[in-house]
């Protein structure tokens, strides 16, 4: 075998058996490898473990919270689309929004000046001595126990149409409504410049009580002066040509809108729609019945440029000699005329609607100086007799 043949085989042995040193060094310091597996002995193996007793079930526990979210900034809310209004809750709304409105008075106090200046206020003529003036207040008790609010005094203003004698026409007319808290006085003013209609002026003085309104004389001019006069004394109400019995209650036409309007501040929920209220009548020549219908309350255009909340009420005429009232009267106005339509017997109309309204100033009239009765001095008793002779 030549050299090279033998270092041919030398070196082949070489690699199938490896160097000793080379094998010990890798066994020693490596973890990983062919040798990893030869250093990690595999788990002895073991006879299959008896199997263990199942313990008793145990209640299952209750489940654990869910652990709380983490706090995240609040985005900026979006509005929430309304829902479509029910006819019901629309209603509401809109019934809700009229009561505010109501709430509000629109009679306030008057700021402006009129030409020439003002002339200061007056103090009512007291129309009875103290004595009939007592009998009155007694005499009105009959009219029942309804409670009452007596509107303020004011002073309004009304655009007023209408027809008469087959003319029409637009005028300005007035309401001046006075009270001092003990009297009253009313005085509504038509008159036509220029025309053959004239003056049609109605004016009413009266007491007032606890039930209301007490009238002690009526006036219509037109321009010729009739008279109502209310005797309590005599309890007659006398016209111009007769007399008839006077009854507790009974109004003129302008008083028996102030006394509605008193009525129904007094209480309002007391005068439901479709009720009446009825009270004895005084006419120009005769007696009668107001009878008025409370109908559904309106929204009115008054003012010029406002609107108020009215409630309406019908007197239908009772004969043929009677008259048509439709009064609306203002629940924020102190139930005052916001609006009044009259129609006669003979077909002319007049309709009424407020442009101006205000309070005014009332002077309370003196007390009238009554002078108390003197005391009457009791006589003597006589001695008493004496035993003595």
């Amino acid at each position: 075998m030549t050299s090279v043949t033998l270092l041919v085989a030398a070196v082949h042995a070489l690699l199938l058996l490896g160097l000793p040193r080379l094998g010990q060094t890798a066994r020693a310091g490596q973890d990983a490898g062919t040798f990893t597996t030869r250093l990690v002995a595999p788990p002895a193996e073991a006879s299959p473990p008896a199997p263990e007793t199942a313990p008793p079930p145990s209640p299952a526990p209750a489940p654990a919270p869910a652990p709380a979210p983490r706090p995240k900034a609040k985005p900026t809310p979006k509005p929430k689309p309304k829902a479509p209004a029910t006819p019901q809750s629309a209603t509401s709304a809109r019934d809700a929004s009229s009561d505010t409105k109501a709430e509000a008075p629109v009679l306030g106090p008057y700021t402006g000046t009129t030409f020439g200046g003002e002339s200061a206020p007056l103090p009512i003529r007291i129309p009875l001595p103290p004595a009939d003036a007592a009998t009155a207040l007694t005499f009105a008790q009959g009219q029942g126990d309804a409670p009452v609010r007596i509107p303020r005094a004011a002073h309004l203003t009304y655009r007023t149409t209408g027809t008469i004698g087959g003319e029409s026409f637009e005028v300005p007319t007035a309401l001046n409504w006075r009270q001092d808290g003990r009297w009253y006085d009313a005085h509504w003013n038509l008159y036509v410049y220029g025309s053959p209609i004239g003056q049609h002026t109605r004016t009413v003085t009266g007491l007032l009580t606890p039930q209301g309104l007490v009238p002690v004389q009526a006036t219509l001019r037109t321009p010729a002066v009739q008279d109502v006069r209310f005797d309590y004394d005599a309890q007659r109400v006398r016209f111009a040509a007769a007399d008839a019995p006077l009854q507790a209650g009974m109004q003129d036409r302008v008083g028996v809108l102030l006394q509605l309007g008193a009525l129904l501040a007094g209480d309002p929920g007391r005068y439901p729609a479709g009720s009446v209220i009825e009270l004895p009548a005084a006419h120009l020549h005769d007696t009668g019945r107001w009878r008025f219908v409370v109908e559904a309350d309106e929204i009115v255009p008054a003012l010029r440029d406002r609107t108020l909340p009215t409630v309406r009420l019908v007197h239908a005429a009772q004969d043929e000699r009677d008259v048509r009232i439709e009064a609306w009267l203002g629940r924020t106005l102190d139930y005052l005329p916001v609006r009044l339509r009259v129609t006669e017997a003979n077909g002319d109309t007049v309709e009424h609607t407020v442009t101006v309204a205000y309070t005014q100033l009332v002077p309370a009239a003196p007390e009238p100086v009554v002078a108390p009765p003197e005391p009457q001095t009791p006589a003597p008793a006589p001695a008493p007799a004496s035993s003595t002779p």
